[in-house]
């Protein structure tokens, strides 16, 4: 979109029009869903991470006042609701561990997907990255965020996001050549 329909559709969206929304959710859905898959690994989570990030933009939509992109709000508020959500499943996980269950088996369902040795590594690595550095390579190799629209989404400074990128792409270097190496290993014997 140009800018001159960003400030239309802004000001559509400030009027209270739900057809300019509608146009927000098709715009921008499928890389909100994108970005949402890659931080919880999980396809149904992130339908409904996705749901709740535009059922919030809808309610603050009047707070929006066009300083960031459209996209980088909607990213903002998709990491918000992430963060949130990784928490509430955070204490869900240390009540269950105090039942006893029994062993369950999961699909993983990038598994599927992953056909390529190279890729399935590389995914690999960015699953033993820590959350911060996984979101940092996600936000720009997945979803084509620049370093300033990165510190927006995070609320940091553009000096601290290329200081912490540079760190995550050491951890993930490190963490592809493990992995290259143990698949080798395996392979040979």
């Amino acid at each position: 979109m140009s800018k001159i329909d960003d400030q239309r559709l802004i000001e559509s969206l400030h009027e209270g029009r739900s057809e300019a929304f509608s146009e927000v959710v098709r715009s921008h859905y499928e890389v909100i869903f994108r970005f949402l898959v890659h931080l919880s690994r999980d396809i149904h989570r992130a339908e409904d991470l996705v749901q709740e990030t535009f059922g919030t933009a809808w309610e603050r939509i009047t707070s929006f006042q066009g300083k960031s992109s459209m996209e980088t709000w909607l990213h903002r508020i998709a990491y918000t609701k992430f963060i949130d959500g990784h928490r509430v499943m955070q204490r869900a996980a240390k009540l269950r561990e105090s039942i006893p269950t029994s062993e369950m088996s999961a699909v993983d369902p990038f598994q599927l997907v992953l056909e390529n040795d190279d890729a399935r590594n590389l995914y690999r690595a960015l699953d033993e990255l820590s959350p911060a550095n996984r979101t940092l390579l996600v936000l720009h190799y997945l979803q084509g965020l620049s370093y300033r629209e990165i510190a927006l989404v995070l609320n940091e400074p553009n000096g601290t996001i290329k200081w912490r990128m540079a760190e995550a792409l050491k951890c993930l270097r490190t963490l592809v050549v493990r992995e290259v190496s143990i698949n080798a290993t395996r392979r040979t014997s």
